[in-house]
């Protein structure tokens, strides 16, 4: 881990009702609350739970943190305010958009190093902003009225709040290189909460009926000294609450989509925008594809062409800094992006984000630019000395490459299933398994996700379209999906 460097210092502003506080026995309670804007975060609402949270990590008798929402099951958070931010930076008060970035992403640096457990209810719309405040914490909760999705690209932004760096390492599926956490930024697609809960981007499924009792169940948590207990103690809570997935459900893409997906959306093979489309067009006209492939390939290609394809490039290369970064370094970069962005002649964000949620046009904006030269490119995303903007620093922050806590509270991912079966995961085991293997050591044995619902779908679904079957029954793990 590396640590952080300066201290954090707490800037008094007078305080709002846009954000609640509350104690609800050891634990605390962070209220959304601004429902004529779906609570669409201001710079006001990230520099109030800025400096409370940091007395909340304090606290001795502070077991946990609750982010919740006062609009469920309407709205958890629908992303930032950046309608706001639009028009300041039309106005010229470019100042005031910096500002915000830098608390927004500051606040998603507090919650990512956060010394104690966080667990958010996505009840309602989860989208942007919304994201960001969860997608950073161990205990992400999804429920029948989530509705998950990064839509920046619509509105010639890119997917920030350090999303670049996060959704690569929870996703589940798509293949093992982040593809559909790719696909998910470029396209803005919509999920429901048991897809979200399904694809990693949650860590359990509870039904909104449910959270009353269970925002109860955490107040009532024992207090331990040794706050390393209090994630796992958290984290069977959460647990006891959680349903089963419908016995009709099935996960939002096929097993030919997620093909698809992980054959073109993989950035070590498609390295550009340019790449991704001759990717999903070969498949289009693909002799040997079938049919369900070829149309999500161009339904896929459609929905491309409606995006800012500065937009598009910019998301591109975010991943390719943030994917391999530290979260730390991951949200400086997405400040600098976002700076970027407000002032810079080649960004359409800032026209395009007035016509969609201010002028509440309903027709697509008419983007000017069809692509970005290396140079647009490089000054987007190259820190300037004109808006040298920082993120805060918290004291005893550590940053790191990999989350410390989500792997052990969600369902496994596609490489772990990977390692299992071809022997990979330090198990010492050199016999081959069946399909009925994995999923009994998933479900049963492995201490992450034994007893978690969905477990049993995950890995069948994903033995079916990873793997082939020997004579014996023992599988066999595809590295390449689509020839």
């Amino acid at each position: 881990m590396l640590r952080t460097s300066l201290r954090y210092q707490p800037i008094k502003r007078f305080m709002s009702d846009q954000v609640k506080f509350g104690t609800n026995g050891v634990s605390r309670v962070v209220t959304l609350s601004r429902p004529e804007k779906l609570n669409a975060l201001s710079t006001q609402m990230c520099a109030e739970m800025i400096p409370t949270l940091v007395e909340y990590s304090k606290s001795d008798v502070n077991n946990l943190v609750v982010i919740r929402s006062a609009s469920s099951p309407k709205a958890m958070c629908a992303g930032g305010d950046v309608a706001t931010v639009a028009l300041q930076n039309i106005s010229g008060s470019t100042g005031q958009s910096l500002e915000f970035f830098q608390q927004e992403y500051s606040l998603n640096l507090l919650l990512a190093t956060y010394n104690r457990p966080v667990v958010a209810l996505m009840d309602g719309i989860t989208m942007g902003g919304g994201v960001g405040l969860a997608t950073h914490v161990p205990f992400r909760v999804a429920t029948e009225n989530t509705r998950w999705c990064m839509p920046e690209t619509d509105i010639g932004f890119f997917p920030d709040v350090g999303t670049t760096f996060s959704l690569p390492q929870i996703a589940t599926v798509g293949g093992t290189n982040g593809q559909l956490a790719l696909y998910l930024c470029l396209t803005g697609d919509l999920l429901s909460g048991a897809d979200v809960y399904m694809a990693g981007l949650a860590s359990h499924y509870v039904p909104s009926q449910n959270l009353p009792d269970l925002q109860a169940r955490l107040g009532e948590l024992p207090v331990h000294k040794n706050f390393e207990d209090m994630w796992h103690i958290t984290g069977a809570a959460v647990e006891e609450f959680s349903v089963a997935i419908p016995e009709e459900y099935q996960f939002k893409y096929s097993n030919a989509q997620l093909d698809v997906i992980e054959s073109c959306f993989d950035l070590e093979t498609s390295t550009s925008i340019k790449a991704i489309s001759a990717a999903l067009e070969k498949i289009v006209k693909s002799t040997s594809a079938s049919p369900e492939e070829k149309e999500f390939a161009r339904v896929t290609l459609q929905k491309l062409a409606t995006k800012s394809a500065v937009s598009l490039q910019v998301t591109i290369e975010q991943f390719r800094r943030n994917k391999e970064s530290d979260v730390e370094s991951a949200l400086k970069q997405d400040l600098i992006t976002a700076s970027n962005m407000c002032v810079d002649p080649a960004s359409e964000f800032s026209e395009a984000t007035k016509h969609k949620l201010v002028e509440k046009n309903k027709n697509q904006y008419p983007w000017t630019k069809s692509s970005l030269t290396l140079e647009e490119l490089s000054r987007l995303v190259s820190p300037r000395a004109s808006s040298s903007v920082s993120l805060l620093k918290f004291p005893d922050a550590q940053t790191w490459k990999k989350y410390p806590y989500h792997a052990q509270f969600m369902l496994p991912t596609e490489q772990q299933v990977k390692n299992y079966i071809t022997g990979n995961d330090n198990s010492g085991r050199s016999l081959a398994v069946s399909r009925a293997e994995v999923v009994k050591y998933f479900s049963q044995y492995n201490p992450s996700s034994r007893g978690k619902t969905g477990i049993q779908y995950l890995c069948n679904q994903i033995c079916l379209r990873k793997c082939t079957v020997g004579d014996a029954g023992e599988l066999r793990w595809k590295n390449k999906v689509l020839q």
